[in-house]
Order: structure tokens, then C-alpha cells, then sequence
């Protein structure tokens, strides 16, 4: 029996994992349209659009949407990223009709009242500031500019404060309309609900909406240097936040799955590389972790640092070691192994919910066309040997594909290129 099931109604492709035992249903509908679809001028309108789905539509004000789910014991959220704009929810199993109807009008009906976008244009703005008041977040937004610099790619998803002042209402609504209302979305239903309630549900409901394929964004274009690159946020904190980021590959690529295992033995886990050597060997820092952005067409490594300004070149030799030890020698079979285990494992768990099942199946399917089931991703995982894991850390642990991101007291681009000077060496 497969892991879920892949139906078209109207066009639209309809995912389903029903679970009749299962106490909840979780529902979403995924739309490719993030922040990497935006025009310079929309720089931030996805993310504004995302807020205003949640303001009413024809049939319901803001607080009858919110009292719809929550009176049923449920939650409402969205989310938007780089690629993907997601309307989500989950409620009490017998209740996934009347969820997956809601978020279709909220998606397809939304009235954009004049009040509510000024009100949330407000909200928006108090949340930046909220983002721009944490220096890990500064960091990383400072790389990212660095490595797509004059790209969506580059840009905060959120926006500026100055871009999400400058976008009209009519510019809001023409980019739901091309975005949302006119683009094929995803569907996703998981949980408690029978695979025929579901159906007769999404024919009900997916009749109205969009039927345009979407365009893949702008390609996204590297920087060339043989050097890696430094941009510097000064800031008047007490601790200096490093993001390193190094170009890796896009989310198809089957070297994904050792760049994977890489990532868990430098800094994935208490027990990792860096974990150990820079906090638990030599107290250098207290949180230091590595992970993967990947996009549809290229990604990104990183390396985040949290630490005392005056320990910095310290922690980069360190780090700059364990790149060139993982590069000349690969990990250890021992040390794959119990990487591998990790990964699998905490992949298992992060599925046990019906709303981390939605999410997986969403994504999957949006951005590559169909349903991954969880065992092909575990054997693509077991499949990595210790060689292809160096091989991968070969190709992208050189200086040319490194860039730097800083936030902290007194910073300067050449101070931090001199204190991680190691880098250069790799």
C-alpha cells in the first residue's frame, strides 16, 4: 500500500493520506509563490499577501475566519518562503470538510479590505523590526545578500520597511491574482478523513480555482571570486553572530543526500564535529550549528556561529580544520553510520504528526511533481558511502564558494576577513 495517493480534480492535483484512526486532519494548499517570484518593486509582497488572506473574504470578516477553526477545536497558520506560499490548518477529525472549504476561500475570495491592508502594513513593520532586533537573523539576511546580491534570492522574504510602505493595495491584489487565484496550487489532505469525504470535498471546493501551470522563477546566479566574500552588520550587541554560507547545489540534485550527512557529522547534533571542538572541548562559543537551504536550483550550505568577538579567529581555525579533514580524509564509517542513524531517526519522528505528513507530501509535490515516499528518502540516506561524502566536501569547501555574514559590536568587512583569514587557506 503506498504512503498517500495522488488524484486530479480540475486540474488541480490532490493529495491524500486519510487515516480514519487518527484524531485530526491536517489540510493545506501550496502555491508557488514565494518570495523568488516577486519584481524588484513587489519585494515583499508575498509575504504581505500571505497577512491579508487571514482579513476576510466575501462570505466572512477576519473574525468569523478565525472563529471557524478555532470553534472546532482547530488552528489556522500560513507560511511563506522563498518558493512556496502555504495556507494551512488542522482540526478534530469530522471537521476536515469544513477546513479544507475555508482555506479555499480564503485563497480564491479574499477581499483585501482598504482598513485591514494599512492595519497589517503596520504589523508587517513592527515585524521586521522584531526581526532586525535578533543578530543571528541579521547575519544570515546579510549573507544571503552577499550570495544572490541583487536577486529575490538576496532579499529578506518579509521585505523592507520602505518596500512593504511602498506597495499599493492594487499591487497587492494583482500579485494574488497572478500568484494565487490564477496559478494550479497543490492540495494536501492528511489525518482523520476518508479518502471518498475528501474527494467529494476537494471536487466541491477546487472547481474555481486557477488553472495556469507556474513559470519557474529567475535563475538564480552565483558571484564569482577565487576569495570568499565578507559583509558586516554593525551592531551594538554584546555577542558577534557569524553565518557562513558556502554555494552548494539544488534540491534535485542527487548529491543532496551526502551534502545531507555532511551537515549532520559538522553540526547537526550535540555529538557533531563542531559541536564538540568549539563548545564542549574549548568553550569557545555556545551555539554553533550547520544545515542546508536548498532551492530548486542551487543552495546553500551553512555554518552559524554565536560567540564573543574576541574568540572568532579562534572558533574559524577550528572550523576551517574540520573542513579540510572532512575534504583530504572523509568522515569515519563509524562516524557515517551513526550520522546516518541520526538523520533517518529524527526524519521518522519529525513524520509522526499528521501535520508534519502534510507538509512533507506538500512539498514533495509542488516542488518535484510527485509523492516521495519516507522509505525512498531513508534508502537514498543509507545509500551515501564514506566517499561520496568526501567528494562533496571537496567541491564545495573551497574559498571561491564561501561567503561571510557578521553582526556584533564595531565590525568591519577587512577586520572580519583578516580573523577568518583560515578560510582563504581551505
Amino acid at each position: 500500500m503506498s504512503y498517500a495517493s495522488v488524484e486530479t480534480v480540475a486540474g488541480v492535483p490532490v493529495v491524500l493520506r486519510p487515516r480514519e484512526e487518527a484524531p485530526g486532519v491536517a489540510a493545506g494548499l501550496f502555491y508557488p509563490a514565494g518570495s523568488r517570484y516577486e519584481g524588484t518593486p513587489e519585494h515583499g509582497a508575498a509575504h504581505f499577501v500571505e497577512h491579508l488572506l487571514f482579513k476576510g473574504t466575501k462570505k466572512r470578516s477576519c473574525k468569523e475566519i478565525s472563529r471557524e477553526v478555532e470553534g472546532r477545536g482547530g488552528d489556522l497558520n500560513a507560511f511563506t518562503g522563498e518558493e512556496t506560499l502555504c495556507l494551512h490548518g488542522r482540526v478534530p477529525a469530522g471537521h476536515g470538510s469544513e477546513l479544507v472549504s475555508l482555506l479555499a476561500e480564503m485563497a480564491l475570495d479574499s477581499t483585501f479590505p482598504s482598513e485591514e491592508v494599512e492595519r497589517e502594513r503596520g504589523v508587517i513593520t513592527e515585524e521586521i523590526r522584531m526581526m532586525d532586533d535578533q543578530p543571528a537573523i541579521v547575519a544570515g539576511e546579510a549573507l544571503n545578500a552577499l550570495l544572490w546580491p541583487g536577486q529575490a534570492l538576496g532579499r529578506p522574504i518579509a521585505g523592507t520597511i520602505a518596500s512593504v510602505g511602498g506597495i499599493s493595495r492594487g499591487g497587492l491584489m494583482g500579485y494574488w491574482k497572478r500568484r494565487i487565484r490564477g496559478v494550479r496550487p497543490v492540495l494536501v489532505i492528511a489525518g482523520g478523513i476518508s479518502a471518498r469525504e475528501a474527494m467529494a470535498t476537494a471536487k466541491k471546493i477546487l472547481e474555481r480555482s486557477g488553472r495556469a501551470p507556474s513559470q519557474d522563477p529567475v535563475k538564480a546566479k552565483r558571484v564569482v571570486s577565487r576569495n570568499f566574500r565578507v559583509a558586516v552588520v554593525d551592531k551594538p550587541v554584546a555577542q558577534l553572530n557569524l553565518a557562513m554560507g558556502i554555494y552548494a547545489f539544488g534540491r534535485k540534485d542527487p548529491r543532496r543526500h551526502a551534502l545531507r550527512m555532511l551537515s549532520v557529522i559538522l553540526g547537526e547534533a550535540m555529538s557533531s564535529r563542531l559541536f564538540q571542538r568549539l563548545r564542549e572541548e574549548r568553550g569557545l562559543v555556545y551555539s554553533v550549528s550547520s544545515g542546508t537551504h536548498l532551492q530548486r536550483d542551487d543552495g546553500v550550505f551553512y555554518i552559524s556561529v554565536g560567540l564573543d568577538p574576541g574568540n572568532l579567529e579562534k572558533a574559524v581555525d577550528l572550523i576551517a580544520e574540520e573542513l579540510r579533514q572532512l575534504s583530504a580524509r572523509g568522515p569515519g564509517p563509524a562516524e557515517l553510520k551513526r550520522a546516518k542513524d541520526y538523520a533517518t531517526g529524527q526524519f521518522a519522528l519529525g513524520l509522526e504528526g499528521t501535520t508534519q505528513q502534510m507538509f512533507w507530501l506538500g512539498d514533495a509535490m509542488l516542488t518535484r511533481g510527485r509523492v516521495v515516499e519516507p522509505k525512498e528518502a531513508i534508502d537514498k540516506l543509507a545509500g551515501v558511502d564514506v566517499a561520496a561524502v568526501q567528494r562533496v566536501a571537496r567541491e564545495i569547501f573551497r574559498p571561491g564558494r564561501i561567503g561571510l555574514g557578521a553582526t556584533g559590536p564595531g565590525l568591519t568587512p577587512a577586520g572580519i576577513a583578516r580573523s577568518a583569514g583560515s578560510l582563504a587557506r581551505l
